[in-house]
């Protein structure tokens, strides 16, 4: 069948945006290996003469993104995720596209935010600054959907120095502008974090509620993270019978998808309901599993609360 170069052209674009679509949803199953193989295999393809320089910079924006948190998850390939950011903010600046060149911002935050997170770090300056460049220029153009986002991770920068009342600020107003416009993503991680300035009934509303979110968009990927949340406020709240199924269930789900990263917090959070409880040599076994697995991401926050949890454990069970 004879095509016409513009035929051609509508074709190889329509192509990379069903790789990109395909490759998002193989994330937010928690197929991470699928989406990551997806995503290298249709990279070279913007080489073709046929891909535009908009299209160019759309992939490389959603593939630096999951890279982001991939990067997250399994603490590999940071080099990998600079680099392809880099490239998109090159482009972006190329082609003078103020949303993309605001993502752009908005993502070289993100990386150094987990950058810092992964390896111990405490100074996220560097990232709010990229973060609050990506907010003025969201601002300015009208995004509140992509606001949303950057103002959440803004606020994420700040809580990781003590909570404080800017983060409180920044995460509620995030919340309202992802429900305005309709981000559930960015409402469900504002509403999770949220919790940490909240107590009682109403704390437990906003985990539930976050987990809700994640369900109801298909984030399989997400709901360990929230279903120990669930868990680490019950256990909070003594119902300790609670907490165990809601950390039974992220624990199968993590190890389901071989999410090493969330399956450690499960192990934390299961030790912690047996310390609780009094089951210190139970206790101690995951407490014990959980920092091997943080040894092996090389996971700096893990292998320090390891060691926190297990010296716990010489003061006996608390109440």
């Amino acid at each position: 069948m004879f095509l016409t170069e513009q035929a051609i052209t509508d074709r190889y674009i329509s192509s990379l945006r069903d790789l990109r679509e395909i490759a998002d949803a193989y994330y937010f199953q928690g197929r991470i290996d699928d989406a990551f193989h997806l995503w290298q295999i249709a990279e070279p393809l913007l080489e073709g003469r046929e891909a535009q320089a908009t299209q160019r910079v759309t992939f490389l924006l959603q593939y630096g993104r999951f890279l982001i948190h991939r990067y997250f998850l399994i603490n590999r390939d940071g080099e990998l995720m600079h680099a392809v950011i880099q490239r998109a903010v090159q482009g972006a600046q190329a082609i003078q596209d103020q949303s993309a060149i605001a993502t752009g911002h908005s993502l070289v935050g993100q990386s150094l935010y987990y950058h810092n997170l992964l390896t111990g770090g405490h100074d996220y300056t560097t990232a709010r600054d990229e973060l609050e460049q990506s907010s003025a220029l969201r601002e300015q153009i009208g995004d509140g959907y992509g606001l949303s986002e950057s103002l959440f991770y803004t606020g994420l920068t700040l809580d990781r120095e003590g909570p404080n009342e800017r983060t409180r600020e920044y995460l509620q107003r995030a919340l309202a502008l992802a429900e305005q416009h309709g981000n559930t993503w960015a409402a469900s991680e504002a509403t999770r974090h949220l919790t940490d300035y909240t107590d009682g009934d109403e704390r437990l509303r906003y985990a539930m509620r976050s987990l809700e979110l994640r369900e109801a968009i298909g984030f399989t990927v997400g709901l360990p993270s929230a279903q120990l949340l669930v868990s680490d406020i019950f256990i909070a709240r003594g119902e300790f019978a609670q907490a165990q199924a809601y950390c039974q269930q992220a624990k199968q789900l993590a190890e389901a998808l071989g999410l090493r990263m969330y399956l450690m917090f499960a192990l934390f959070t299961q030790g912690e309901i047996e310390h609780k409880l009094g089951q210190l040599a139970e206790a101690r076994e995951h407490f014990e599993q959980g920092g091997v697995i943080a040894h092996e991401l090389k996971f700096a926050r893990g292998i320090t609360e390891a060691d926190e949890k297990l010296a716990l454990l010489a003061d006996g069970p608390t109440s």
